[in-house]
């Protein structure tokens, strides 16, 4: 299929914001070439924003509103959307403008961003992005974006979780069916496999979501919070997003969170880099 490279240059609709910067810095160094394998046509197309920021929760509601437009124009154009944003509330963008009932989620991040507005202690709102997500919280912000059904928390699946807090989430958390599959010293507690063999018997498609922040810092510094030790390697994402590709119909991918002006000689736009190749190999797959 041909992909369609939706660039978002804001944090949570602040597009003053460095991670907004992170978009375009990945369009200049190649990543529309690398996703058009043979035969592919890649579109690129923005999601600007039009909304002086004021607040978080008002200006991200305009830009994700933007981002559902767009992907629900490249599904109708039998594109995959492939989004690259400052943040990871864009998935409430994403999903809104996917049909994705019965559609899981495979999620690599540091941080579970599973807080709702009882359980948070900074108020973050990007934070809450997963519950709003499972139809635990703002319900009706997320349908002002587009759809709004829930995703049910059994299908969905976690990666590189290390981050957990306050001791509200974790409990939120444990609580949850959602699998998780955190990772200490660098190390995931359980096989990779497994949780991604689970969620196809329950889904056949996926939306993949990429934070570069759950990697090690050594291997993608560039990021929007505070580094965690002990995340991924490189060959740990490949392998978690070939073990997707060969599972499930991707329905759309985001990358989140690339922060130049903290990257260190370019090494988190290499990995972004090598991602979108793997996501352009996979669009020009022969379809299963």
């Amino acid at each position: 299929m041909d992909v369609s490279l939706i660039l978002v240059p804001s944090h949570a609709g602040d597009d003053r914001h460095p991670s907004g910067r992170g978009a375009e810095r990945i369009l200049e160094a190649g990543g529309a070439e690398l996703l058009a394998s043979p035969g592919l046509d890649v579109s690129v197309v923005r999601a600007e924003g039009s909304v002086d920021f004021r607040d978080t929760a008002t200006a991200s509601a305009v830009v994700n509103g933007e981002v559902a437009g767009l992907v629900r124009e490249s599904v109708a154009q039998d594109q995959l959307p492939v989004v690259v944003a400052g943040s990871c509330n864009s998935a409430l963008g994403v999903l809104a403008g996917l049909d994705h009932a019965g559609c899981g989620v495979v999620w690599l991040d540091a941080h579970a961003d599973f807080n709702t507005p009882e359980s948070t202690n900074s108020g973050f709102f990007a934070g809450m992005t997963m519950a709003v997500l499972a139809g635990h919280c703002y319900r009706n912000y997320w349908a002002g974006i587009g759809n709004n059904a829930p995703i049910a928390e059994d299908t969905i699946a976690m990666f590189g979780v290390r981050d957990v807090s306050p001791q509200a989430e974790r409990d939120r958390l444990e609580r949850s069916p959602i699998h998780v599959v955190e990772w200490h010293d660098g190390e995931p507690n359980e096989d990779l496999l497994a949780p991604l063999e689970g969620l196809a018997d329950r889904v056949k498609e996926v939306y993949l979501h990429i934070d570069f922040d759950a990697f090690a810092p050594e291997v993608a510094p560039g990021i929007v919070d505070t580094p965690v030790p002990g995340g991924l390697a490189l060959e740990d994402a490949e392998a978690i997003i070939a073990a997707t590709m060969e599972r499930f119909a991707i329905r759309a991918v985001t990358l989140a969170t690339y922060t130049p002006a903290h990257d260190e000689d370019d090494k988190t736009l290499h990995v972004a880099l090598r991602i979108l190749e793997l996501v352009g190999n996979y669009a020009a797959a022969p379809l299963r």
